[in-house]
């Protein structure tokens, strides 16, 4: 067993919402320039406290339709309409762009606490991430891509979001991070979307699956994993 610490994490929601979070009609999504669409012809409404998992092959616009509903990305056509109280707060599957600027771990997430957060929780929340003492004064540049991850994480448990949306979380994770995150996110009151390879992950916590095809198809299963795959006829 490792002697290493399992990182403490746990996610809150600010507001809690109440029935439908957003609803997704026919979106589509094709980057300047590319005759194919990535996204075409989307549907899909969310409720509060569900745990979809988006899945698909690579390519097949997973982190495209994540984009879009991060607002990062404005849909070619169709729409996507939050509900008047959502606060959702995304880990993109590439963070790099959010450490941009130098400066050191405990500048960067002081950046995300509320008026009510002092140094200290931001100190709690770096120490639980298994950032403690000088460590929180080095360079957001100089972390890993694990590391990297695991402030994204503290971001989002500092603005606590009631809708998370994880594109490949446990990318670049260890086992004891991955469980932590695990754990973290099924005690999440909130509603959570995530993109993952990882099947025992998806496993653990998604309620419903939506399957991505390269061809624009989609399927939307209301269900686990597990009766996902005997509904499609695949042993687990």
């Amino acid at each position: 067993p490792s002697s290493r610490q399992n990182p403490y994490i746990r996610f809150e929601q600010a507001k809690k919402l109440y029935r439908s979070v957003v609803s997704i009609e026919e979106l589509g999504f094709s980057y300047p320039g590319a005759d194919v669409e990535v996204l075409k012809n989307v549907n899909f409404n969310v409720e509060a406290g569900e745990r979809i998992a988006i899945i698909g092959a690579n390519g097949v616009g997973k982190t495209t339709l994540m984009r879009c509903l991060a607002g990062d990305l404005t849909p070619t056509r169709g729409s996507i309409k939050w509900v008047e109280n959502a606060q959702p707060g995304y880990m993109p599957q590439d963070p790099q762009a959010e450490f941009a600027n130098r400066m050191d771990l405990f500048t960067w997430m002081a950046e995300w606490r509320t008026r009510s957060d002092d140094d200290q929780i931001v100190r709690a929340t770096l120490g639980r991430l298994l950032f403690s003492g000088d460590e929180t004064k080095k360079s957001v540049h100089v972390l890993s891509g694990g590391e990297k991850g695991r402030m994204i994480y503290g971001k989002l448990m500092l603005t606590r979001p009631n809708v998370l949306l994880m594109d490949e979380p446990t990318n670049h994770m260890d086992m004891e991070t991955i469980e932590s995150l695990q754990i973290g996110l099924e005690k999440y009151p909130g509603t959570l979307i995530f993109v993952s390879h990882d099947r025992e992950f998806v496993s653990g916590l998604a309620t419903r699956i939506i399957e991505l095809r390269a061809n624009g198809e989609m399927t939307d299963f209301q269900g686990t994993y597990e009766e996902y795959l005997k509904a499609q006829g695949i042993a687990s």
